[in-house]
């Protein structure tokens, strides 16, 4: 699987071999924290409609040494299969302090907000960053379609419920890489970088990072953006 480009990659000597070997490999991938996407397809009967995406795959023909011939299968899995995939939204929570957007006061922790009414963070970022890279390359940290990322007290700072749909569609939740950050143009010129503390879960694919890092993230409109266009890079070391 690559996961930087969302791209699964098989290769087999009989071409019909493809199906089998895509579905079987899509099916094993983790999906969040605690199933794979084999899991989620049966908790939620999707597989049906993912079969005929799983046909759409490409091909490269191979002539070796010995004279034999290999195929290799490419399928690319953004935008049809992460569509089918999506998992479902809950509201959000800030870990910073929040604006009413009419008054400019701070809101209450205690009280809830009017269905429809937005509020604003409160401006402790000055910075205007093109992306968020979290640094995991010293960690053991697995790939997975839906990662959490929480800050020291277990609240959320980012997962799928503060992405738009849309662009994690067309992007992926986050997009991990190994190294060549100048070569990426989801980055861009100036990201704000984070070193992960830790990664958690069954199967470590979510990750900790440190309560200042997490309000950083949360403490402007601009960095709460870069979340909803899923402008999220994972460097995973490996």
């Amino acid at each position: 699987m690559d996961w930087e480009n969302y791209v699964l990659k098989e290769s087999a000597t009989h071409q019909e071999q493809a199906f089998d070997l895509l579905k079987n490999e899509l099916y094993s991938l983790q999906y969040d924290a605690t199933s794979t996407v084999g899991e989620f397809l049966l908790a939620y009967d999707r597989g049906e409609p993912l079969t005929e995406h799983l046909h759409r795959y490409k091909m490269d023909q191979y002539y070796l040494t010995d004279g034999t011939t290999e195929f290799g299968f490419h399928l690319a899995l953004k935008p049809s299969i992460i569509s089918l995939i999506l998992p479902e939204k809950k509201p959000v929570q800030m870990v910073v302090p929040v604006l009413c957007p009419t008054c400019g006061q701070e809101w209450p922790a205690d009280k809830k907000h009017p269905a429809g009414l937005q509020l604003k963070p409160k401006e402790i970022e000055t910075a205007k960053y093109t992306s968020i890279i979290i640094d995991c390359s010293r960690l053991n940290i697995a790939s997975c379609f839906f990662p959490r990322v929480y800050n020291e007290k277990f609240q959320e700072v980012y997962s799928i419920d503060f992405a738009d749909s849309h662009h994690v569609i067309d992007r992926g939740l986050v997009q991990y890489i190994e190294s060549g950050l100048s070569d990426n143009p989801l980055i861009g010129e100036n990201p704000l970088r984070i070193k992960a503390l830790a990664t958690m879960g069954p199967h470590r694919t979510d990750i900790k990072i440190s309560s200042p890092d997490a309000r950083r993230v949360h403490g402007s409109q601009s960095n709460l953006e870069l979340l909803r266009e899923c402008r999220v890079v994972i460097i995973s070391g490996q």
